[in-house]
């Protein structure tokens, strides 16, 4: 049998489009991690609203900008509700499909046959366990509570560092009222995510979605079941609630691979102390005060950027573009997070780049893209030993041998340092490897993971947004000159930036910040609840993967009118629109404690490289092709750019 499972993250075996059932369109989940939800029905008693006692941060009691976060990941929760005959029905349907397959190979039936039995295995157990919690509950009720206390079932055990509660205010609808498209049995929606016309397109499908069924809708992803948001206030209402260990899921792929390799994980893929520790440890060099101290060597690293672009266009390029310029992009930002992190830089914007940066930049765009793929049963995948398994497997390879020879080496000089000097205090301008490994926070191991992650993190995602502000400079002229003679009228025609000069430079900032309305880095970011809580009146339980849909609050017509246009003006001081925008409306970068750690490395990287780049060409968009932007965990615009470069 030919087992079709290697198509991104669709199901065992696929029916005959004969036996597929009709579908209500459905939307996009980002990831499915390992841990299960209870959907049990709490007793009515014990279902009220969490109380708001914790403020997120630069949100409250503002509408001025906030920190975004970088990178989402999602997973879906388990539901106690039971097989309907609609469900038996379609159930029947799928069987019939499924034994019309030729068995090619007898071994991989049975494999994918007793995986199978086993998931469904794990459901009934589910269910068994929920249902027996959920008497245990009701009988706790009755022996230690009265009808006008708050029930013993409502004050169970909480994470200590958590914020919200539940209390007495107001009765909450049961999760199974939210509304949602229908699914299949054990796959839920996902099939219909990775159709032909679907893939990539999580972001708009998820638009679609919510004007379907409302700001917050719950659907099945697997043997889980997830709930999306895409409107500000409950975006607030979920940040408000947030403790101290946010719990941000990565992909289950990722934590499987991690569990193969023996790695502990960064900033990306680690969860509670651990990662609040790594933070801790990095943050101090990735403030604005710290980050001003890049920006020369940025500088110089995005010059030589500019000399590439004009070799390339003329060497290899017609129509006076720049053939894959996102991977060229991706070279410009590789080079500056090597400068940065390392103190060292590799030549990736020489005129015969080393070929292993190319390969390592392509291995973390083939990470994201198949992770996104195994979103659900990673894990049968790896058992099974899927093409696009093994296709994860070896992104992830290439990333960390690379990463580890490099940073290895540069750890080895900065330890010799160490021990012939006295340890950098808090503040100290020093280079920011022998920052992190003079504070002794972490071992070597983790700081190596950490650091990896961190690259992972900065190199396409900053390639992405600096990829989509040339496209639409490109396509907006009247923009691109009046950003150019806000430009030339603080620097001149060659003058390098500096920080003061960012500062005087509002409607670069305005260019910026509306691109990342439009083309968030992350389109959907996520949270998994910590204990049971409330969600915009609905009894939300315990480890249920919330998936905060940027893209579709940014994009949102009550706040922002003609959504899908760019109009930087927007953001300037004194329109109302920028006095009206909900603060947690675009949130590129995230907030609160897992706000994107890199974002004012990002954003002075962005700002000093169109800089640079309007100082010396001028941007204009070819007619031969546009781009078709698509989801790959990242927003991204594709390889190729219809951008030309005229010399000025």
């Amino acid at each position: 049998m030919k087992l079709l499972i290697d198509s991104v993250g669709t199901t065992l075996l696929r029916p005959s489009s004969s036996n597929l059932l009709p579908l209500s369109e459905t939307t996009m989940t980002t990831a499915a991690t390992t841990t299960g939800s209870r959907h049990a029905k709490p007793p009515p008693e014990t279902r009220h609203h969490v109380s708001n006692n914790k403020s997120i941060n630069g949100v409250v009691g503002s509408k001025s900008e906030v920190n975004s976060t970088s990178i989402d990941r999602s997973s879906s929760s388990s539901s106690n509700s039971s097989a309907t005959s609609d469900g038996d029905d379609v159930m029947a349907e799928q069987s019939k499909g499924f034994l019309k397959y030729k068995v090619d190979d007898v071994t991989a039936f049975f494999k994918a046959l007793f995986h199978v039995a086993l998931i469904m295995c794990d459901l009934v157990l589910r269910r068994a366990a929920n249902h027996g919690a959920r008497i245990i509950r009701h009988t706790r009720a009755m022996f230690t509570s009265s009808h006008n206390e708050a029930p013993a079932a409502a004050m169970m055990a909480q994470d200590a560092d958590d914020v919200s509660t539940l209390s007495t205010a107001t009765p909450l609808k049961e999760f199974k009222e939210l509304p949602g498209p229908r699914g299949w049995p054990f796959i839920g929606s996902c099939i219909d995510y990775f159709k032909e016309g679907n893939r990539g397109r999580m972001h708009e499908i998820m638009r679609q979605k919510h004007k379907e069924f409302g700001p917050i809708f719950r659907e099945q992803f697997g043997p889980r079941h997830n709930v999306a948001v895409g409107d500000p206030d409950l975006i607030e209402e979920i940040y408000r609630k947030e403790g101290k260990f946010p719990s941000r899921p990565p992909y289950e792929s990722w934590v499987v691979y991690n569990e193969m390799r023996n790695r502990t994980g960064g900033l990306l893929t680690s969860e509670r102390e651990y990662w609040r520790r790594s933070r801790s440890t990095f943050v101090s060099k990735l403030r604005p005060k710290a980050v001003c101290d890049y920006m020369d060597g940025m500088n110089h690293v995005i010059s030589d950027m500019c000399n590439r672009i004009a070799y390339l266009r003329d060497e290899h390029g017609q129509e006076n573009m720049v053939p894959r310029l996102l991977h060229e992009l991706g070279n410009l930002t590789m080079e500056s997070m090597l400068y940065i992190v390392l103190n060292k830089r590799m030549g990736c914007l020489d005129k015969d780049a080393p070929p292993r940066t190319a390969e390592f930049i392509q291995s973390i765009a083939t990470m994201f893209q198949t992770g996104h793929e195994l979103m659900i049963y990673a894990r049968l995948h790896k058992f099974l030993g899927t093409r696009v398994w093994k296709r994860h497997v070896e992104a992830w390879d290439k990333i960390c041998e690379f990463a580890e020879e490099q940073i290895s080496m540069r750890m080895d000089e900065v330890a010799r340092e160490l021990e012939t000097g006295t340890p950098p205090v808090d503040g100290e301008h020093v280079d920011f490897l022998k920052y992190v490994m003079g504070t002794h926070q972490l071992s070597r191991k983790e700081t190596l993971d950490n650091i990896i992650e961190i690259f992972m993190a900065g190199i396409d995602t900053t390639a992405n947004s600096v990829a989509f502000l040339l496209y639409l400079l490109s396509k907006n002229e009247q923009v691109q000159d009046k950003l150019l003679a806000e430009i030339e009228g603080v620097l001149g025609s060659h003058r390098m930036a500096d920080q003061n000069d960012l500062n005087n430079m509002p409607y670069l900032k305005a260019c910026v910040k509306e691109t990342l309305r439009l083309f968030p880095p992350i389109p959907i970011n996520a949270r998994e609840t910590t204990q049971d809580t409330s969600l915009g009146g609905y009894y939300i339980p315990k480890n249920t993967i919330i998936m905060i849909n940027l893209y579709v609050t940014a994009r949102d017509p009550k706040m922002f009118p003609e959504p899908d246009v760019f109009n930087p003006d927007r953001w300037m001081r004194g329109e109302a629109e920028a006095n009206a925008a909900h603060p947690c409306a675009v949130l590129p970068f995230g907030v609160g404690a897992r706000a994107c750690i890199g974002r004012r490395v990002a954003e002075a990287e962005i700002y000093l490289t169109i800089i640079q780049i309007l100082q010396r060409f001028k941007l204009r968009k070819s007619d031969s092709f546009d781009i078709k932007p698509h989801a790959r965990t990242q927003f991204t615009p594709g390889p190729e750019l219809p951008v030309m470069f005229i010399e000025r």
